[in-house]
């Protein structure tokens, strides 16, 4: 393998396909929205050099303030909920429980299915009149805690979260739990013969030793939470009165219906500079003298 590695044609033949991949699929597309971010433009007509003014209008737009208020608020609820929640589950199911495989298949099923799907199924279930949530508090007698819940400005964001945690918290728990798996069970040994608790084991030789694992998981959950379409396009479609708007439900707004794809496309940008500085600082807060 190192005669092979050290010939540079073998590591072209190797990393060629996915440069090239990244090359046409990612950097070109991101160089052209850049360039297109600094024209007012609808794609069919004469393009007109603004500069940077669209981004200037961008920070005077309240909608787009509301946007990425509701992605900020989005990242905060959605990070609480999928690690603390992913966390908690690994762990028991790292105690080797009865049915822990089961019950990993059945935690990592919704994330497989499409965001369009779950928005549906979870807009029924929301349905004021005939939704399981009003339905299961009217039949204990919580009437008064019946809500509108997709199309009330205090509720939507908050249901929207739950919808988002029931869809991927499986995914982080395999993630979390393949981190645990990895630690080297003689720890685990010696500590409970020094008459360690499972709270200090976890607090002591999980946690620190899945820092790496951590990291990226908080990199995919929040990058994720920022970049999330297809889950508000279905179920509110950034409403009531933009109470769940996000940056690209706003951006498909602003580009494909108001057709100011230099606008949308200044969006684009913002959202880009958002998930790259979010994983820097994530970098950053997991930075260990290690590395």
């Amino acid at each position: 393998m190192d005669r092979i590695l050290r010939q540079k044609r073998y590591i072209f033949i190797f990393v060629g396909p996915a440069l090239l991949l990244y090359v046409v699929f990612g950097l070109i597309p991101i160089i052209y929205n850049t360039y297109i971010s600094l024209y007012k433009t609808n794609l069919l007509g004469k393009k007109v050099f603004v500069g940077f003014q669209n981004y200037i209008n961008l920070f005077n737009d309240q909608f787009f303030t509301k946007a990425i208020t509701n992605n900020l608020k989005f990242v905060l609820g959605s990070y609480i909920a999928h690690m603390v929640i992913a966390m908690l589950i690994s762990y028991i199911l790292f105690q080797k429980i009865k049915g822990a495989k089961l019950f990993q298949s059945i935690y990592f099923m919704p994330s497989v299915i499409c965001g369009t799907a779950i928005g549906m199924l979870w807009s029924f279930i929301y349905h004021p009149n005939f939704g399981l949530v009003n339905s299961f508090l009217n039949a204990i007698g919580l009437e008064k805690y019946t809500r509108i819940w997709l199309a009330n400005e205090h509720t939507v964001l908050p249901s929207l979260i739950v919808i988002s945690m029931w869809q991927f918290v499986g995914y982080h728990i395999v993630i979390q739990l393949a981190g645990m798996k990895n630690i080297d069970g003689t720890l685990f040994e010696a500590a409970a013969i020094d008459g360690a608790s499972k709270w200090q084991q976890f607090i002591k030789i999980i946690f620190p030793l899945m820092k790496k694992i951590l990291m990226i998981d908080s990199v995919l959950i929040i990058t994720g939470s920022l970049k999330l379409y297809d889950l508000v396009a279905v179920t509110t479609s950034g409403g009531p009165n933009h109470a769940s708007e996000v940056m690209s439900t706003y951006m498909y707004y602003q580009g494909f219906r108001a057709l100011k794809f230099g606008y949308s496309s200044a969006i684009g940008m913002i959202l880009l500079l958002l998930c790259a500085g979010a994983t820097l600082i994530i970098r950053l807060a997991f930075y260990t003298k290690d590395e």
